[in-house]
């Protein structure tokens, strides 16, 4: 039993020396080869940049509105209606005093007056006959009442006829025609056939953020088509609340008190939500109903290093502009001065030709 124990473990330590003789792989792994790390070239960063320069700043207040005139007439034929024959003006056509502006058709009032005539003609005559005849003074009279009142009928006919012009009661520019006012077309009496407006007393009138910035007199300008045309502040929202001005009266005395006939007008009437401009220069021709920009110089620099607002940040409380020093991005503090919508002014921080990162 011994002995056969003896051999069993002779051929276990055989086998293992055998298998020791294989390779190792079988009971350790080989260690993994280590890889070197593969080289990255570092890249220049590009950036977009813009040169400092100096240039003029200008804060403004700009708020668009339409021209409109103070003084405005609706023209109209306020006795009677009829079929328009004529227009005699267009949209932006000046006018004088007297100048016709539309006609009615006069063809049935033109036969009435020639039959009116022939017997008024007629009449007179009845009368010259009786006293050719040496007639009673009753009969003459009575002659004398027939051509009176025929008169009288052809006066009425004559005066419906001068009625169906119409024509402008005040100097100006014929801002619009009445809808519908056109040759061939009927239209009723005190319908408007036109509107002229008095050129003298152009103005506009705005809506502005910040109303503190207007007071009465205040200096800016009209701009129209990009050019400037002086202007002023002649009413603000105080000073209708101060005069207790309401808005279903009016505030200008237009008419002449010693004129028997007043033109009627559409007067301009105060608001207490905007500020009136009226122009000091003289405005272009036709521009009523043109959108303009009100310009209103708040502050100015001239001849100052600015930047555009959105390269300036803010970092921990300070102002900071991003330079580029040799090739290498750089944070410079900044003082900001006047701002306005896009630009600012640099006080210090920044010289001219220093280079700014845009990104």
């Amino acid at each position: 039993m011994k002995l056969n124990f003896k051999k069993t473990l002779a051929a276990v330590l055989a086998v293992t020396a055998a298998l020791s003789s294989l390779s190792g792989c079988v009971f350790l792994p080989d260690e993994e080869e280590v890889i070197a790390a593969p080289s990255v070239e570092t890249k220049d960063i590009s950036y977009t940049t813009i040169e400092a320069k100096r240039k003029d700043l200008v804060k403004k207040d700009v708020n668009s509105a339409t021209v409109q005139s103070q003084l405005q007439y609706d023209l109209s034929f306020s006795e009677q209606s009829g079929t328009i024959t004529k227009i005699y003006v267009r949209s932006g056509d000046k006018v004088k005093v007297g100048d016709i502006i539309c006609e009615l058709d006069t063809s049935e009032l033109d036969y009435k007056i020639t039959e009116t005539e022939l017997y008024l003609k007629k009449a007179q005559l009845d009368k010259k006959v009786l006293q050719e005849r040496g007639a009673s003074q009753n009969e003459i009279d009575r002659a004398q009442v027939e051509v009176d009142l025929i008169q009288m009928q052809l006066d009425d006919l004559t005066a419906k006829k001068e009625d169906s012009k119409l024509y402008a009661e005040i100097d100006g520019t014929v801002s619009a025609l009445g809808s519908g006012i056109s040759a061939g077309n009927y239209v009723d009496a005190g319908k408007t056939v036109a509107t002229i407006i008095d050129t003298e007393s152009l103005y506009i009138k705005i809506k502005p953020d910040d109303y503190k910035l207007y007071d009465m007199g205040t200096a800016m300008s009209i701009e129209i088509d990009d050019v400037p045309y002086a202007a002023e502040v002649f009413m603000i929202p105080e000073e209708v609340v101060a005069d207790d001005y309401v808005e279903d009266e009016p505030i200008y005395d237009i008419y002449d008190p010693d004129e028997e006939e007043k033109p009627v007008a559409n007067e301009l009437v105060f608001d207490r939500e905007h500020v009136y401009i009226k122009f000091v220069d003289t405005p272009p021709e036709n521009c009523v109903g043109t959108l303009v920009d009100a310009v209103l110089v708040i502050d100015e620099r001239q001849n100052v290093i600015t930047v555009a607002n959105n390269l300036i940040k803010k970092i921990d409380g300070k102002d900071i502009v991003y330079l580029l020093k040799d090739g290498k991005k750089v944070a410079q503090n900044v003082e900001v001065g006047l701002t306005t919508a896009s630009q600012s002014e640099i006080i210090s921080g920044i010289e001219e030709g220093d280079v700014v990162i845009i990104r």
